[in-house]
């Protein structure tokens, strides 16, 4: 079965494997000096690579071939993060494995987490990308809902539950995106309209309330059908 390693670590045609991919290389897979093996460092570029030396903290290898992939993703996702952080994990990998270009985790006047661990995030992110093959790893940024409202996207949407509020079915289409998904409770109306003003379109998704990382999910799954 293939297997992708990631690192950003190397110096011409070298590159290392360090700590946790490193032990997997060895310890996990077990392999040897010689082996070939796929490394890619998350912006599109896919390694072919020849193992030097391999120690408990570090594997060396000598860089055979690069092929550079383009990113097919367009579409930037800005959700609220949920107070449950195995559900926000989860989500987080699986918007990876879906296929994101960027995630944002919005802070909104309902969002109930306001705290997040960037780094644990970041190295579920990288997980779900070797899992699914990817070789492009989105950004998670987290920011307030006013600051993604300056963003530039050629097509932008507000997802939100409001009865009183105009919306319209979410269409999908193979543009730069920008879809905002709310809290568990919601955005506020003031929050939709302020979305509105800065152009962006009113949305609904399907007939039924669903959970913030289920909205994140099927967004997301509908856009990749494009």
């Amino acid at each position: 079965m293939e297997q992708f390693f990631f690192s950003q670590s190397k110096e011409e045609n070298k590159l290392y494997l360090r700590d946790q991919e490193a032990s997997h290389c060895r310890l996990v897979l077990r392999k040897q000096v010689g082996d070939q093996i796929m490394v890619t460092d998350g912006k599109g570029n896919l390694m072919t690579c020849q193992i030097d030396a391999l120690d408990k903290a570090v594997v060396e290898c000598s860089i055979l071939d690069t092929e550079f992939r383009t990113n097919p993703e367009k579409l930037i996702l800005a959700v609220a993060p949920t107070k449950n952080r195995d559900r926000l994990e989860w989500m987080i990998e699986k918007l990876v494995e879906i296929g994101v270009k960027d995630i944002i985790l919005l802070q909104t006047m309902n969002t109930e987490r306001n705290k997040i661990n960037q780094e644990r995030l970041y190295k579920k992110a990288i997980s779900a990308m070797k899992q699914s093959l990817r070789v492009h790893l989105p950004q998670i940024k987290n920011m307030d809902h006013s600051d993604v409202l300056a963003i530039e996207a050629e097509g932008k949407y507000i997802a939100h539950c409001h009865q009183d509020l105009p919306r319209s079915a979410f269409r999908s289409s193979n543009v730069q995106t920008l879809m905002l998904i709310g809290p568990e409770g919601d955005f506020s109306e003031l929050e939709v309209q302020e979305a509105v003003r800065h152009g962006f379109r009113s949305v609904e998704l399907g007939q039924f309330r669903l959970r913030t990382e289920t909205a994140a999910l099927f967004a997301a799954a509908q856009w990749s059908k494009v």
